[in-house]
């Protein structure tokens, strides 16, 4: 699959009917553990990644504000994830010709040295099509085994409230919310968007 055509696939997936563009990810089976691999990004993976990732939190009305910073890494992606201590990992699923169809990135939290050991888990997102498999899981537990070769000790991140399976799934791989001095959230939010994981081990 070339890059031009698997950024096509990916816009359809997200913009279309499976049935009308004939790419039904549910018709290929029960996804397994061996159908998706997961591995750094490659430098041809770049635009395809940055696509998804735009298309992944343009839906959420919140995206202009709480992912703010994450558009403005989107225009500078490769620089974002080029240092020692950062990383992007991707997951491409091997029945459709190596797609990739999740990512997640890894670096040191706000342009921090990385000796302050203080990381922050970015842009992590799955296609629409391809959730449910524990794609995003294996991602988020990536991120933590890379993060102990980077010398991490604490990791943060930042979610919408609009983004609930995201923020149960950081809370499950032990990660806090952060509620000390952030600015108070209405009624509706039922939790911050900002969490924490403390004594990486």
């Amino acid at each position: 699959m070339t890059l031009s055509t698997q950024r096509d696939v990916i816009y359809l997936m997200q913009n279309e009917s499976s049935q009308n563009i004939g790419l039904n990810v549910a018709a290929l089976g029960m996804m397994t553990v061996e159908d998706v691999v997961i591995e750094p990004m490659n430098v041809s993976d770049q635009q395809t990644v940055t696509d998804m990732v735009r298309r992944g939190i343009g839906a959420y009305e919140e995206a202009g504000t709480v992912l703010a910073s994450t558009f403005r890494r989107l225009d500078n992606f490769q620089n974002a994830y080029s240092g020692a201590s950062s990383t992007f990992i991707v997951a491409k699923d091997k029945r459709l010709d190596g797609l990739i169809i999740g990512g997640a990135g890894l670096g040191p939290l706000h342009g921090l040295s990385p000796c302050e050991g203080l990381g922050e888990i970015r842009d992590l997102v799955v296609l629409p099509e391809c959730r449910g498999h524990g794609i995003g899981a294996r991602l988020l537990k990536r991120c933590l085994e890379e993060s102990k070769k980077h010398g991490y000790q604490r990791l943060y991140l930042e979610t919408t409230p609009q983004m609930e399976h995201a923020r149960k799934l950081f809370i499950r791989y032990g990660f806090r919310p952060v509620t000390t001095g952030m600015q108070k959230v209405s009624p509706s939010e039922a939790m911050p968007c900002y969490y924490i994981l403390e004594n990486l081990t």
